[in-house]
């Protein structure tokens, strides 16, 4: 294939460099994404794979996990496609995983794109395909270009990656902004421009997301000069109505801290700058026609402009919660205590047992809570239930080297220390056998994992979720299930309520619907027989029958004879339905009564949208004068 660089060569570099040698001809990342891939990862250096395409169905649960970066990008991704798309190159935009939930490139090379992996769908983490843009770029948190033979897969060679990461306003990094050319230039210098546009529009991104999350917030431009101040600040914080940084672009660490973001989400305004909160007003344009010096209380000047809020101040609750836990519900009160606790321990080694009845989606639950904290790992989850038990040791532990008859030469690594920096989530634990617990708590108490055959532990960093719709007391009481590993795991307990319980089922099957290939539209018959239906296999019915829906409508608005004869009879609604919408219909008119009618105030005071609040009356049948 044109561009493809001499096999031996290329293989005998990579060992040479992952031995400690190094290379004149590549980058410091790039040699050190060379060693993790084969020490590390252990990646075979003559590898001709590309990258995994997910399946459809993984596919729209990344794209739902990743609502917000989604959100945030795609006005930036298309402005800057403009720019670039008679030039040969495919834009990528991947979540913190490697996966690419967004692609922009040109249709007529369907083909080779396609070929060469740089479609929706591709996996790029450094551990599953080699060095490249996407996955150096996750695993450094730093901009970079892999050009060409700077790729570890051989089949990625002709290619040249310009990534770029994208933070969330409090830092945490959800994503990679990728500019991809099938046949670039020999020189690794024709994409320097490239990348200094990317890092551009990465940071155009993060401005415009943080002026839109943060609208009841001041907003404090920054930059070291004042000539673009106003049209390209190189810096901007959120400063909430307690005088406290809540939100950034994230090169504010740098020009700011000097540190990570956390040193500066929390902080006072007067503790980094030299004014008073009630001094921001003056470093507005309506009061500053000229763009003021700030003074640091560290020493030095900064230019700054001062934007002033545009939305009334928000909850505590609203404002405090990270976004991938805010949506997981759609104002079911229980749902919102669960997150709030949840938000509470993210960021700490406190281990979690989601508990619940199958299929409520303690999973995706699991995978808000890694989205939220700032491990930057690998979420691995392990369904105890489903693994054979004559592999789960290895599966789990992984093994040495020709550890056993049928081993791999070079050893596996196993799933725990694929968790390594991340979250390890163990569904249905309570399945595991018992032998296997005894391994498992070794694992957490001494913070390392002995894998099968070898004669040496090896380290592994992990946070553990783990989730059962088994009585786990029952279970230790019966002997069945170790108790010192039981209270390993029983840090915090979050009860996941079942569908039928849920104030925002409505909410639930909409979002679970617009996840759906096809995206079924039900109509007010339907989906009233759909809210009386008391869901015994909850969410993971709810998507099965999206999925028929969506096959057999075609487009169509679902009627109630498109659904299933169970669904399609009209039933009594149930008893615990009924009394938790009567407890919300009375809570809904006690706000509206305090409010006075303001429904604009009464979702401030529930921090939803106006639109929620009129759904949910009509829903209730809270209209006209019944609704005071």
């Amino acid at each position: 294939m044109r561009g493809m660089p001499d096999t031996g060569t290329h293989v005998l570099e990579v060992i040479r460099v992952a031995e400690g040698e190094t290379s004149p001809r590549r980058d410091a990342d790039v040699l050190a994404s060379w060693r993790r891939c084969v020490n590390e990862h252990q990646l075979d250096p003559g590898r001709h794979a590309g990258p995994r395409i997910v399946t459809q169905q993984e596919l729209r649960q990344h794209r739902q996990e990743s609502e917000e970066l989604l959100g945030m990008a795609r006005h930036g991704m298309e402005d800057l496609y403009r720019r670039v798309n008679t030039m040969g190159y495919v834009l990528l935009l991947s979540n913190a995983r490697g996966v690419t939930v967004d692609a922009i490139g040109d249709a007529e090379l369907d083909r080779e794109l396609r070929h060469a992996g740089l479609i929706t769908g591709s996996e790029w983490h450094e551990s599953h395909v080699g060095t490249n843009g996407v996955g150096a770029c996750l695993a450094t948190g730093r901009a970079i270009t892999v050009h060409r033979t700077d790729h570890f897969d051989l089949a990625l060679t002709p290619l040249s990656c310009t990534a770029v990461p994208v933070h969330d306003t409090r830092g945490g990094l959800i994503g990679v902004l990728d500019l991809s050319h099938l046949q670039a230039p020999q020189d690794k210098m024709s994409q320097a421009l490239t990348l200094e546009v990317m890092k551009s529009c990465a940071r155009r991104i993060e401005m415009a997301n943080l002026v839109r999350r943060h609208r009841a917030d001041w907003i404090l431009r920054l930059n070291p000069s004042p000539e673009f101040l106003d049209v390209d600040p190189m810096v901007a914080v959120a400063i909430d109505a307690g005088g406290c940084i809540s939100g950034m672009t994230n090169n504010a660490r740098e020009l700011l801290a000097g540190g990570p973001a956390e040193a500066l989400i929390g902080r006072r305004f007067d503790d980094i700058f030299a004014c008073d909160l009630d001094d921001l007003p003056k470093l507005s344009r309506a009061m500053a026609p000229v763009d003021g010096a700030l003074e640091m209380q560290a020493g030095g000047l900064i230019f700054a402009r001062a934007v002033p809020p545009t939305a009334p101040p928000r909850r505590a609750t609203e404002t405090s919660l990270p976004q991938p836990l805010r949506a997981i519900h759609g104002g079911d009160p229980a749902m919102q205590r669960l997150a709030e606790r949840a938000a509470k321990v993210v960021d700490r080694q406190i281990s979690v047992i989601l508990r619940g009845e199958t299929g409520t989606g303690k999973e995706f639950i699991a995978r808000a809570m890694h989205a939220s904290s700032r491990r930057r790992g690998s979420f691995v989850a392990i369904n105890c239930a489903a693994l054979p038990e004559a592999l789960i040791e290895s599966e789990l532990f992984g093994y040495a080297p020709n550890a056993f008859t049928g081993a791999h030469a070079r050893g596996k690594k196993g799933l725990i220390r694929e968790a390594h920096g991340g979250t390890l989530f163990l569904d249905e634990i309570g399945d595991m056998p018992l032998a296997l617990q005894a391994r498992l708590l070794r694992v957490l108490s001494e913070r390392e994992v002995l894998p099968v055959g070898a004669t040496r532990a090896e380290p592994v960093d992990i946070r553990v979720i783990s989730a059962s719709h088994r009585d786990l007391a029952g279970l230790v009481a019966e002997g069945r299930f170790r108790q010192d590993l039981y209270y390993r795991l029983n840090g915090l307990v979050l009860d996941i309520p079942p569908v039928r319980a849920r104030a925002d089922l409505e909410w639930l099957i909409a979002r679970i619907a617009g996840a759906t290939e096809g995206k079924p539209r039900f109509s007010p018959q339907a989906m009233a027989l759909l809210l009386a239906h008391d869901w015994p296999g909850n969410v993971r019915e709810i998507v099965n029958l999206c999925t028929l829906c969506a096959a057999l409508c075609d487009g169509a608005p679902v009627l109630p004879e498109d659904l299933p004869p169970e669904l399609a009879r009209p039933t009594a609604l149930p008893a615990a339905r009924q009394r938790i919408e009567a407890e919300e219909a009375a809570e809904l008119r006690r706000l509206v009564a305090a409010c006075a009618g303001n429904i604009s105030a009464v979702a401030r005071q529930a921090g939803v949208d106006r639109s929620t609040i009129y759904r949910r009356m009509q829903r209730l049948g809270l209209t006209g004068p019944d609704a005071r």
